[in-house]
């Protein structure tokens, strides 16, 4: 079954809220109508019944009463009355009263004010009933009653109830008009912003949404939209640069490779020659498959098919075993590699990753560090965080690269050209660093060395050591490193 569009039930609603409140306020104006007809019937009756008691007062004597009511009373338009003493009996009555019994009242001794009553005459229809107790120019209780019909007030209430019917579908179909013209002007940026979205693609992804009002909800839905379009553009901006990047440096050792092949099979050579080729072939196969495997690794970072694990992760220990492994590379460099005492600390993460998170810094500092050169390795912790310093004393990097360095693919400036890498490393890096919700940060001058800060939340159950514990003085190296 095909939905309803917003439209059409913004319409619906709305009309269906205008008839609920037509109904109520249509039911308070009928019934307030009503009560005011009624009151101005009691009104004309109790007018009725004063004019009567004060003829009754100008004359003392029963029969000349009763001679001047029959005179004055006897037709009186449409009210008819009744006079009776305090048993009951009938002093006078108007002709249309004659043959008809009304309801029994109170005696007029005790009566209190004036009374009102329906009554219903046997094929007469609806009458209204006033009853007052009063005295006569003798003193002599009476009971006056006057009535007239219920017609006119039936009658004039009628006409406002069709009245109210006949207007009742006229304002339901204007409120279903308006609805559906306010609703289209309501709904109309939501049809722009409609048009404009489909236009979108791949290719058009530089395009954005219409604000018209910025702080409406439609503006904020606009501006949320666009913030994720650019979110989505710089994504693809990105996947389009690491796609092509990869090509480019995928085609670049398989280039040495063909031309490796090609040349070697040009006329037969010696046993030597081929020795060159085979370990330059072998050189750039090394590479090459360093180069997959970092981005296989990057690919199932970004699509998260390597989940991050949550165990509690022995960090120094973990730390004192990468630097361990990277000692023999730099003692064969003739680099210097010393690292503080680690404090036992513990991190909620992915070992693996952690560990391949500082063998990529401490081999990095390594490479770009000249011989004699030094790197050092420590760490501190405060409340909540694990703050670990790669330091060296390498080439440095210009300001200038500073802000890239952590793209994929980038590499800096001529100075370091001749170190040979994927430039995924650092990329690799800062994705494991995100991962476990950290901080990682550079700094670096040119010439002097540069330093890699990652900062890493502790465990919540951690105790955070007193500062300053496990530091050793510059320059000693630490029992993880071989001496």
């Amino acid at each position: 079954m095909k939905r309803l569009s917003i439209r059409v039930r913004l319409t619906l609603w709305y009309t269906l809220f205008f008839m609920l409140l037509l109904v109520v306020m249509g039911s308070l104006v009928l019934w307030r109508v009503h009560s005011h007809l009624v009151e101005n019937a009691d009104r004309a009756l109790a007018e009725e019944i004063n004019e009567l008691f004060e003829e009754m007062q100008l004359v003392s004597d029963q029969d000349k009463l009763v001679e001047e009511l029959e005179r004055r009373f006897s037709t009186h338009s449409h009210y008819h009355f009744e006079v009776l003493d305090e048993d009951l009996e009938t002093v006078f009555a108007s002709p249309f009263l004659t043959h008809i019994e009304l309801p029994p009242a109170d005696r007029p001794g005790k009566m209190r004010g004036a009374q009102y009553a329906e009554v219903e005459l046997a094929g007469l229809g609806h009458y209204r009933v006033m009853n007052l107790a009063v005295r006569d120019a003798s003193s002599r209780p009476l009971l006056l009653r006057a009535i007239s019909p219920r017609l006119l007030i039936d009658r004039d209430f009628q006409s406002y109830v069709w009245m109210f019917a006949t207007m009742g579908p006229i304002a339901i179909l204007a409120s279903l008009l308006a609805g559906y013209l306010v609703a289209g002007h309501v709904l109309s940026p939501i049809k722009r912003i409609t048009s404009k979205a489909k236009s979108i693609s791949v290719d058009r992804l530089d395009e954005r949404l219409p604000v018209v009002h910025e702080f409406d909800e439609l503006g904020e839905l606009s501006t949320t939209l666009n913030e994720t379009f650019d979110r989505l553009e710089n994504s693809v901006d990105t996947m389009r640069r690491f796609t092509s990047d990869a090509a480019h440096e995928l085609r670049s050792p398989v280039a040495v490779l063909r031309t490796e092949a090609e040349i070697a099979l040009r006329k037969p050579r010696l046993l030597e020659e081929y020795r060159a080729v085979v370990e330059s072939t072998l050189a750039e196969t090394i590479r090459l498959g360093d180069l997959v495997d970092q981005l296989l690794t990057l690919s199932r970072h970004d699509a998260g098919v390597e989940k991050l694990l949550t165990d509690e992760v022995p960090v120094g220990a973990l730390l004192s075993d990468v630097v361990s492994r990277c000692d023999a590379t730099a003692k064969k460099k003739g680099v210097e590699l010393v690292a503080d005492t680690f404090p036992d600390c513990f991190i909620n993460g992915h070992d693996v990753w952690i560990s391949q998170l500082f063998f990529n810094l401490i081999d990095n500092a390594i490479k770009f560090t000249p011989a004699g050169g030094r790197v050092s390795v420590s760490v501190d912790l405060d409340a909540a965080q694990a703050h670990f310093k790669i330091r060296d004393s390498g080439v440095g990097i210009s300001a200038d690269h500073l802000p890239h360095v952590f793209e994929r693919f980038y590499r800096v400036d001529a100075s370091r050209e001749h170190y040979r890498g994927t430039g995924l490393g650092l990329s690799i890096c800062k994705s494991i660093v995100d991962a476990h919700h950290g901080l990682i940060d550079v700094s670096s001058v040119v010439g002097e060395g540069t330093t890699f800060v990652v900062s890493l939340p502790l465990n919540a159950s951690e105790d955070t050591p007193t500062e300053g514990a496990g530091e050793q003085l510059a320059g000693e190296p630490s029992e993880s490193v071989a001496s």
